[in-house]
């Protein structure tokens, strides 16, 4: 039995015992008019929380209950983790091979249907002529990529796509010992779906000093920082050499802060510099159609700042047009 529980059935006990007395008779009728409101206000938040918690479903930035609802209700991993069809090396067989790595973004987190991701859509361009491979995967930065890229069971690929965000240094951050820790919910923030969505979106602003934090100021002055940048761009140079070793064809998509793409077009230059100086010019810079596009257009929603559907469709057809012409 939970805190909050606990406390609404003493709160209850307490109102019932002072109508019971009969002792104090105004205290009397004041908890008899309590216990009315008490009982209208449990009733209100039980019908509150079984709706957040069996009906309401919607990606978030983080993690919430209602963001947990959603992946229950439309993320599907296959064996390897990824948000992906069982691949088999007779799926690929005789075909050209492409392999998506990337964070959420890849991922298609806030996408109902994976049919509508930047990759998919570029599959459905190029034909069964091709086998697109999804290796998205949320929170992931580029070493982590790597790993994966390395990893998967198909080890020469014809193409490799790789998405970047522009928090991608954050893995970087981490390791030196720089990275700001999150500060978690409370705890009875977790116990009820209905007061996780309250505080997720009321009362955070004003409960958590840290809600209105310039967290993108503190990300791009990462970039900033020489010593990180420098190790940072070692990590993306090690992806690249990877893709190079195996022989395939590389192309970079990149992400910019989908809140405010203007303020991030310095450092989507500067990864795109990095990959420029290695040989790879099939670069796709986003940030100027994101910020050509309304916010309620180019993302998921005000919780979710992820690209939208549209926004992805968008994507996999640039991809299509600018680097599979010919296809």
């Amino acid at each position: 039995m939970t805190p909050i529980i606990i406390s609404a059935l003493l709160v209850g006990a307490l109102l019932i015992a002072l109508i019971v007395q009969r002792r104090w008779l105004g205290l009397r009728r004041l908890a008899g008019g309590l216990l009315v409101t008490y009982i209208t206000i449990l009733l209100l938040s039980g019908a509150g929380e079984l709706f957040f918690r069996c009906c309401f479903a919607q990606s978030e930035n983080t993690v919430t209950r209602a963001t947990l609802n959603w992946l229950e209700r439309y993320w599907r991993s296959n064996t390897l983790g990824y948000r992906d069809r069982e691949w088999t090396p007779d799926m690929w067989e005789g075909k050209t091979t492409v392999l998506v790595t990337g964070d959420s973004f890849a991922a298609g987190w806030g996408i109902d249907d994976p049919a509508d991701r930047f990759s998919d859509v570029l599959a459905g361009r190029l034909g069964n002529s091709y086998a697109m491979m999804n290796l998205g995967v949320y929170g992931t930065s580029t070493p982590e990529q790597l790993d994966r890229l390395r990893a998967f069971p198909l080890h020469d690929p014809d193409v490799v796509i790789m998405q970047y965000f522009l928090n991608d240094i954050n893995y970087t951050m981490l390791a030196q010992g720089v990275l700001p820790a999150a500060k978690p919910a409370p705890a009875w923030a977790d116990e009820s779906y209905f007061l996780n969505f309250l505080y997720n979106r009321l009362l955070a602003r004003v409960l958590d000093p840290e809600y209105n934090r310039d967290w993108w100021g503190e990300n791009y002055a990462a970039y900033d920082s020489a010593p990180l940048w420098e190790a940072h761009r070692l990590e993306i140079e090690a992806y690249i050499d990877y893709v190079d070793s195996v022989g395939a064809r590389l192309i970079v998509v990149i992400f910019p802060n989908m809140l405010d793409p203007v303020r991030s077009v310095a450092y989507v230059d500067r990864v795109a510099q990095v990959v420029e100086a290695t040989g790879h010019t099939d670069i796709l810079r986003l940030f100027d159609a994101a910020a050509s596009w309304a916010p309620q257009d180019r993302m998921v929603s005000p919780q979710d700042t992820h690209p939208s559907v549209a926004f992805h469709h968008y994507v996999g057809e640039t991809l299509a047009a600018q680097f599979f012409a010919d296809s």
